[in-house]
């Protein structure tokens, strides 16, 4: 009987149940820059990915600069691990850069490589790890690698990964999590995996969409490999580097799928307006519309046009980014295939290595999100020709309006132009007959001399009759002028005809 770290006993018939040195690689990816992302965003990015490590590590860590490394160590030395040990764990911390993304490897074990721990103490490493990791988190993804030796010949390899599996999450389902199972290195490995998104069904964009890209799915990712021999188990670790960039690639799949899925929230929402827009002008009905209606059409389509040609722009460049992952997660497995069959790992197989369970992922992201996108962005994109049409004809409707609006009031002005000009020259015209004062005879029976026998008065008209010429000239005017604009009236409308 083995003692175990707090005391206990492990009886015969929980013997088969235990691992040698059990150990628990958690890989964290996050984003360092995205498409469109200034040098405040890098700086973000890279502090949040610093607290993920010990402040006693940040000086040491180089802030690359470098254009899409393709894969750099940020601790100043090659293959240099940030180690640590504390109440029976030990383990190290290994960052790295891959082009536009972040990669922490914490290892954390069991400080005791000799004796045999039972399968569940997978939880305590695992509340090591989550201790160390604070309340932060991997906003790309995160792969679970558990691994051991199995310390009997007979012990069954998946009764032992389904308790590890159990103690890692004790809520999951194992039938509804595996994925499949292979060989490595004469161990047996299993893969369980669990992806789930987290979108309502209608999207609120005027959240921060930063915020939401951390949050939009949940997924857990576990492989687990149970080597026969403590040399195999030494071995596998080798692969760490491996596992680093196949593991960065399928987290990049999934997060940057899971964006295709709100991106497509946002542009059926938009759709719909594209739709009703485009409703509102179908047919006739459109010449009847007033131009404030028009308007108000145009300044609907304009105020998502920008947004619709960002999110399908992103949807494309999020396609892209699934493809170009996906490709070098088959090369990557390749990798790993060719360099297991080498002599230097083939030494310690007692069998030959099977990792075809890996390329289950890559024919799931074939057949279903790779074409869905497809799919998705061929169905949305004309979308943008149709808000583009729908634009430029309220466009047109509001110019021509406008020009019909400008036609008429010049066509008033020239009309009231016309009858004003009538009336003025009537009533110049009139001025030139006025009102005449005949002269009269007047007869006195007063002696008078010849000279002054008849004399010439000039009689103070009534007040009524006064106001004859200034009326008769109004009246010339308004005649003249009501009918010079009747006159241009007609011949404006038989020149529009």
């Amino acid at each position: 009987m083995s003692k175990l770290e707090d005391g206990g006993i492990i009886s015969p018939s929980n013997s088969m149940n235990t691992i040698i040195y059990p150990t628990v690689d958690l890989f964290l990816y996050d984003l360092r820059d995205g498409l469109g992302d200034n040098s405040e965003t890098l700086e973000e990015n890279w502090d949040k990915f610093k607290q993920k490590m010990p402040k006693i590590l940040h000086e040491r860590l180089k802030f690359d600069s470098g254009f899409e490394s393709e894969y750099e160590e940020l601790l100043p030395k090659k293959n240099e691990f940030y180690q640590f040990s504390n109440q029976g764990y030990e383990g190290f911390y290994y960052p790295v850069r891959m082009s536009d993304m972040y990669g922490l490897l914490l290892d954390c074990s069991v400080s005791d490589e000799l004796t045999a721990q039972p399968a569940k103490c997978i939880k305590q490493i695992k509340a090591e790890i989550k201790r160390r990791l604070g309340e932060t988190s991997a906003p790309l993804g995160q792969t679970w690698l558990i691994y051991g030796q199995l310390p009997h010949p007979g012990q069954n390899p998946q009764d032992v990964a389904q308790i590890c599996y159990k103690a890692l999450f004790p809520w999951a389902n194992w039938q509804d999590d595996f994925q499949g199972q292979g060989h490595l290195l004469g161990g047996t490995v299993f893969e369980l995996d669990s992806f789930k998104l987290l979108l309502q069904e209608t999207a609120n964009k005027s959240e921060d969409f930063a915020e939401s890209k951390s949050r939009c799915f949940d997924c857990h990712h576990v492989i687990i490999v149970l080597y026969p021999t403590d040399k195999a188990a030494k071995a596998g670790a080798e692969l760490m580097y491996d596992w680093m960039r196949l593991f960065a690639y399928r987290a990049k799949i999934l997060w940057a799928y899971g964006q295709t899925r709100e991106l497509k929230q946002y542009l059926k929402q938009d759709y719909i307006t594209i739709q009703d827009c485009l409703r509102q002008i179908r047919g006739n009905e459109y010449e009847n519309l007033p131009l404030s209606q028009l308007k108000a059409i145009l300044n609907q389509a304009r105020s998502i046009v920008s947004d619709y040609t960002i999110d399908v722009d992103e949807l494309g460049y999020q396609l892209r980014t699934i493809a170009i992952n996906l490709d070098n997660y088959k090369k990557r497995i390749e990798i790993i295939a060719k360099k297991l069959t080498s002599e230097e790992f083939s030494a310690f197989a007692t069998q030959p290595s099977d990792i075809a369970f890996l390329a289950n992922f890559s024919n799931l992201v074939t057949e279903k999100y790779l074409l869905q996108v497809e799919k998705d962005y061929e169905n949305l994109s004309p979308g943008l020709q149709r808000l583009e049409f729908a634009i430029a004809t309220i466009r047109g409707l509001v110019e021509v309006d406008r020009a019909r609006q400008e036609r008429r009031f010049q066509n008033n002005i020239t009309i009231f132009g016309w009858g004003l000009a009538a009336a003025a020259i009537a009533a110049s015209l009139s001025a030139q007959f006025p009102y005449v004062i005949v002269p009269v005879e007047v007869l006195t029976t007063e002696t008078t001399r010849d000279t002054e026998a008849i004399a010439s008065v000039k009689p103070n008209p009534s007040f009524p009759t006064a106001w004859v010429p200034p009326v008769r000239s109004l009246g010339y005017s308004l005649v003249a002028g009501l009918l010079f604009m009747a006159i241009a009236w007609l011949w404006i409308k038989r020149k529009d005809q």
